[in-house]
């Protein structure tokens, strides 16, 4: 190696003795040792193995710290792997506490942020070993040093061995540990799914007693309550409109579900005679050039004809036809229905089944462009056309009920339904107690009772005040339709709202379930709007508390966790690598000095000495550096 002049500060510096040799402290330099490292800086040292001074002249002895003497150990690589475990076992613990359940309100903490940490100390504290191994190369050494500061330095060291050191094992949890954030992150899944949300509640209007009045009419009687007239006349305007019929309730997500309970309220039965009915045709001559009109008539079975309706089925004919007729009567002159007690009251109908838009007169509102009506078409009745034959009728009832709201839609399905209260008595109540409900009874008060008679609501032969009962006929050959009362003796005839709303009432199958039969499908939603009246009084007048309403769940969604394992299985694997890779280290450095991330691992003492050692950079640009150690 080229020399170089010595440095003027060199004159005054010394070298430090070897062990046991105190006194060369006092004289100066006569010879230096070149040690080349690999970046060709020249480390100058004095021949002969270092040992630690006793004393460096003008300062204290050197004794070695706690921290230092730990370091020595293999307590801090210990420590780190125990950190690690607890991080592991931690991070394993949240995960399957929370695994299938809603993500939790941790406020600005998020349970994202949480596994990351837990994953970032677990990997951190496992990839915290060191390395110390006999026979060596000093170039070794730097090779260890950088697989720990790294992926591409673990790299490095890994090609180095090529598998035939346990160094080898400890780079590659290094490299591994670069996937271990991905991974954590892939653990955790999310997804929405709906719950029951116990801070909201959910009610509904129930009733165990009806006595909701009106207005005195008198010294001792009440006309029936105004709500429930118009409930009842709502449901015969709109009996297609079943968010008219829904009792009240409170669901502040749109999504609640209640228990089945019982409740008060008033059922419609309705039987189907569609297969009784008689149908008689014959030519109807009206003069010698018209003879081929047929005229037909179609009756209720019996004798008496309790009810019956004529129309012709010929277009060129001039005459009138009957598409339907709707009346009253008592319940011994009705054909299915006779064990109804109160009210006293049978609705017979027969209607033909015809498309309402089809009928003669009725258009489609809108105007083509040049102001025609965009439907003209006109229905003739034949001699094949279909009837439908019923009779329905409204009793109290208590309905065991279990309803639902989903999507802000109102859903009731009734379970069962009890309206056995033996003969009614003038002037008393009516208790009904279904056999699902032992020992709890249901009544009608008999104010009420009286109050619907005073108010021919459900007077007389017709509980509904004559508002339904009437036909629908045609008088110019289909061209137009007419919907009339049943007049009085001889009073004259009104057109009749209440029934023409019933006759081209669209129902289907959502709304309905005989959609078909307008009549029955129409009783219907007049007993669930009666229902309705009843149960509202309830909760108006008594507030939501029980039992005037029923308490149901309020559904809500939210986000739920969802821990997908096998993505665990690399933190695990770091940790499994890392112990094991301080346990053999550890078993092959006995004896010999721990070395994990110090710069100067040749003796564990010249860390010691490094101290207290001052240096300084000599040589010429090109011709490479020298490290003098310059004496205390």
């Amino acid at each position: 190696m080229a020399s170089h002049p010595t440095p003027a500060w060199v004159e005054a510096s010394q070298l430090l003795p070897a062990a046991g040799d105190p006194k060369d402290f006092a004289h100066p330099i006569h010879q230096w040792q070149q040690v080349h490292s690999d970046a060709d800086t020249d480390v100058v040292h004095r021949p002969g193995h270092y040992h630690h001074p006793p004393s460096c002249p003008g300062g204290p002895a050197h004794q070695s710290t706690f921290l230092q003497k730990l370091s020595a150990t293999w307590a801090f690589e210990l420590l780190a792997l125990l950190v690690s475990a607890t991080g592991l076992a931690a991070m394993s613990y949240v995960l399957r506490r929370y695994d299938g359940q809603r993500i939790p309100d941790w406020g600005s903490l998020s349970f994202n942020t949480l596994i990351s940490i837990l994953a970032v100390v677990s990997k951190m504290a496992a990839l915290g070993f060191g390395f110390t191994e006999h026979g060596k190369n000093v170039i070794d050494y730097k090779t260890f040093d950088s697989g720990s500061r790294g992926v591409a330095g673990a790299a490095q060291l890994a090609g180095s061995f090529k598998g035939r050191s346990v160094a080898t094992v400890g780079a590659l949890a290094i490299i591994l540990g670069a996937a271990a954030d991905p991974f954590a992150q892939q653990v955790v899944h999310f997804y929405d799914h709906e719950y029951v949300d116990v801070s909201q509640a959910a009610w509904i209007a129930r009733a165990d007693i009806v006595d909701s009045l009106g207005p005195k009419m008198d010294s001792s009687t009440w006309s029936l309550d105004p709500i429930f007239k118009a409930n009842a006349i709502t449901a015969l305007f709109l009996p297609t409109q079943e968010a008219l019929l829904q009792p009240r309730l409170n669901c502040p997500t749109g999504n609640c579900t209640w228990a089945p309970f019982s409740t008060l309220g008033f059922c419609s039965t309705c039987a189907d005679l569609s297969s009784q009915l008689n149908r008689t045709c014959e030519t109807h001559t009206l003069s010698d050039n018209v003879t081929a009109a047929q005229a037909c008539t179609v009756a209720f079975p019996g004798e008496n004809k309790p009810l019956s309706l004529f129309y012709l089925a010929d277009l060129d004919f001039p005459g009138s036809s009957t598409y339907m007729v709707l009346n009253s009567t008592l319940p011994a002159n009705s054909i299915a229905l006779r064990n109804i007690t109160w009210p006293q009251t049978i609705y017979q109908s027969i209607r033909a089944v015809v498309p309402p838009l089809q009928l003669g007169g009725t258009q489609n509102p809108y105007l083509e462009a040049g102001g025609e009506l965009a439907n003209s078409g006109v229905h003739v009745l034949h001699v094949n056309t279909r009837f439908i034959a019923s009779e329905c009728a409204l009793s109290p009832c208590v309905r065991r009920v279990q309803p639902s709201v989903a999507g802000g839609e109102y859903h009731e399905k009734v379970l069962d339904a009890f309206s056995d209260f033996g003969e009614y008595r003038s002037g008393g109540s009516i208790v009904l107690s279904p056999p699902w409900e032992a020992g709890r009874s249901f009544t009608l008060h008999p104010a009420w009772l009286n109050a619907v008679t005073a108010t021919f609501l459900f007077g007389g032969q017709d509980p509904l005040g004559g508002q339904l009962l009437g036909t629908v006929t045609t008088e110019d050959s289909n061209q137009a339709i007419r919907v009339s009362d049943i007049p009085a003796f001889g009073a004259s005839h009104r057109q009749n709202d209440a029934l023409q709303a019933v006759f081209y009432a669209n129902f289907t199958g959502t709304t309905c379930p005989t959609p078909d039969d307008n009549v029955a499908c129409s009783f219907r939603a007049l007993g669930a709007a009666m229902t309705k009246s009843v149960r509202d009084t309830a909760v108006s007048r008594n507030g939501t508390a029980a039992p005037y309403a029923a308490r149901g769940d309020v559904h809500a969604t939210g986000t739920y966790i969802r821990i997908e394992w096998p993505w665990f299985a690399l933190p695990a694997a770091i940790w499994l690598l890392s112990l094991f890779t301080v346990v053999v280290a550890m078993w092959r450095s006995r004896g010999v000095p721990l070395w994990t991330d110090s710069a100067l691992p040749l003796e564990a003492a010249l860390s010691a000495r490094a101290q207290m050692v001052k240096v300084h950079l000599a040589g010429e640009e090109g011709s490479g550096l020298r490290i003098l150690i310059e004496g205390h």
